[in-house]
């Protein structure tokens, strides 16, 4: 049996740092160790040394960037992932920049809670699909038109597809699901396109499919 997610929780307000950290503990495979009122409160300090994960709700993203950089440089290995609703570009630039390894909406069901935990506790990113969607936004300047169609034409209908489901947050799961294919198979569209497009994650792919006007 695997050991939980050693988890730090970061709330502005007392009650629902203690609702959030108990429905988290009942529903996700973790386990909430502290729990502190602003980022600032944190930075530097020792109660961060044993925790793997820490989930910032901050109601403005640009707000608690500095600080998420100087813990960054206190803990490098620590991963960090930030809960809100704000998606305006700028904010979601500060905050990416910062050096967050997740990006979630406070609102989320706890399905996609639990996928973007265990994503961010094992070394991945996860950011929500309106986050990958302002980012993308934000890149797509400088390609032309013609660009994108012939990058659109080097890729086969099936590359489309799973690029399409990809960008629209799809697990592996549900794309083979949804084409009737192997996840196997899957893997392999999401290798040749990482090949294809030039790009290293998720984030890449989707910033491809906002260009192309696939999603």
């Amino acid at each position: 049996m695997n050991s939980p997610t050693i988890v730090y929780l970061v709330h502005p307000h007392s009650l629902v740092r203690a609702a959030v950290a108990e429905w988290l503990v009942c529903n996700a495979f973790i386990e909430v160790t502290g729990k502190s009122g602003s980022l600032e409160e944190i930075a530097h300090s020792s109660k961060l040394d044993r925790t793997e994960l820490l989930i910032a709700f901050a109601h403005s993203a640009t707000g608690g960037a500095g600080q998420i950089a100087n813990i960054k440089k206190t803990h490098p290995s620590l991963k960090i992932m930030i809960a809100s609703d704000t998606s305006a570009i700028s904010d979601v630039r500060e905050i990416v920049h910062s050096g967050v390894n997740g990006y979630i909406d406070f609102n989320a069901e706890i399905e996609e809670w639990e996928r973007a935990i265990k994503l961010v506790s094992t070394g991945k990113t996860y950011y929500a699909q309106q986050v990958m969607t302002q980012l993308a936004k934000v890149s797509i300047g400088g390609h032309t038109s013609q660009h994108a169609v012939e990058t659109k034409n080097s890729l086969s209908k099936r590359e489309i597809e799973v690029l399409r489901l990809v960008a629209s947050e799809y697990t592996t799961n549900r794309i083979a699901d949804e084409l009737f294919i192997s996840n196997k198979t899957v893997e392999t569209h999401r290798r040749n396109l990482f090949q294809k497009l030039e790009v290293k994650n998720s984030v890449g792919l989707v910033k491809i499919a906002v260009r192309l006007g696939i999603i």
